[in-house]
């Protein structure tokens, strides 16, 4: 799938490719990801390891007492349309329900067969934001006009969804209580079996507007940082 249309805006989802970088996401397990070549002239990055962030923002009548380290598995096990709107009328304003919410979302679009076009547009209309490059909102026409969304991590047709239970998150640390960068390693399930060699890593951009927590652009994640210093999910699913 192309990344960038002929008018140079970019398509969704940035998928890290190119160079290979072995993401250690959990139980021992090394699996591989690939994340773009450096850009010559670019400053080196870095893999020091970034301690867990403490919750940030308010977390409204609740309290921040009653907010807690990621699971992965915010709004339920299923990956559908319910589970999503689920996940972001739960997160709190704090910077582990902008995790959950991506999470969720991350997990919703990434799985074949994809989404039907009504979940997308949902998902499109009620998670991003007003500003969401329209090339990336547009889930659904991306979905009908992509055969391998994989980009040849599977063959294309092969079933497959995301298990964040060896999965990773960061967040970046020029994040705000209102718009927190979440970097996330997730393992892929092929044929109903979580494979040991593939994992898929993407950055999201999420806003808090509307008292709630929703997605503003996908980012290249920080591949490096993510795997040296990456937290796990508390349950995954």
């Amino acid at each position: 799938m192309r990344m960038v249309t002929a008018s140079g805006r970019s398509r969704w989802p940035i998928i890290i490719g190119a160079t290979a970088l072995v993401v250690a996401i959990g139980g021992g397990i090394a699996y591989t990801a690939n994340r773009p070549a450096p850009t010559p002239g670019a400053a080196p990055s870095t893999a020091t390891a970034t301690p867990t962030p403490t919750p940030t923002g308010s977390t409204g009548a609740a309290g921040a007492g009653d907010d807690v380290a990621p699971t992965g598995c915010l709004g339920g096990q299923d990956r559908n349309v319910n589970m999503v709107l689920a996940a972001q009328a739960d997160a709190k304003h704090t910077t582990y329900g902008a995790v959950e919410t991506a999470t969720a979302f991350y997990r919703f679009i990434w799985q074949y067969p994809y989404p039907s076009a009504e979940d997308a547009n949902t998902i499109t209309n009620e998670v991003m934001t007003a500003n969401t490059p329209a090339s990336y909102a547009d889930l659904a026409g991306t979905y009908a006009s992509t055969e391998d969304l994989t980009t040849g991590d599977l063959e294309p047709g092969t079933p497959f969804h995301l298990s964040t239970t060896n999965g990773l998150w960061l967040v970046a640390q020029d994040s705000t209580a209102d718009r927190v960068t979440v970097n996330i390693a997730a393992g892929y399930v092929v044929n109903g079996e979580l494979s040991p060699t593939k994992v898929t890593a993407q950055a999201f951009v999420m806003v808090w507007e509307g008292d709630a927590w929703h997605v503003e652009k996908g980012e290249q994640p920080d591949a490096e940082k993510l795997g040296a210093g990456g937290n796990r999910y508390t349950r995954g699913c």
